[in-house]
C-alpha cells in the first residue's frame, strides 16, 4: 500500500510569515533550516536565532494547536521560549 501525499504533511505547520510576526522583535528564522516535524516528540520545531545570534528550538505541540487552535498554540510556545532564553541570562 502506498502512502497518500497528505500522509506527508505534518499536523501542524506555518508559514514563515505567521512564524515571523510571533517571535520577538530582532530574531529571525535560522536559515536554511526548515521546521520540522518531530513525529517522537509530536511537535513542530522551528531554529530561531535571537537578537544575539544564539539559536533557540521553537516547539509547537500537537496538543496544543488542537486543544487552543494553531495560532495560539504559536503564541503560547514563543512565550515558553521567550522566557527560557531570559532565565538562561538570570
Amino acid at each position: 500500500m502506498t502512502e497518500s501525499p497528505a500522509m506527508d504533511v505534518p499536523p501542524v505547520s506555518y508559514t514563515d510569515i505567521e512564524l515571523e510576526s510571533y517571535i520577538p522583535s530582532g530574531w529571525v528564522l535560522a536559515e536554511g533550516q526548515a521546521p520540522e516535524w518531530d513525529p517522537g516528540r509530536q511537535e513542530l520545531r522551528v531554529t530561531v536565532l535571537d537578537s544575539s545570534d544564539l539559536d533557540w528550538i521553537l516547539a509547537v505541540k500537537r496538543s496544543d494547536a488542537e486543544r487552543l487552535g494553531r495560532i495560539e498554540a504559536l503564541r503560547q510556545a514563543v512565550d515558553r521560549l521567550d522566557r527560557e532564553r531570559f532565565e538562561s541570562i538570570i
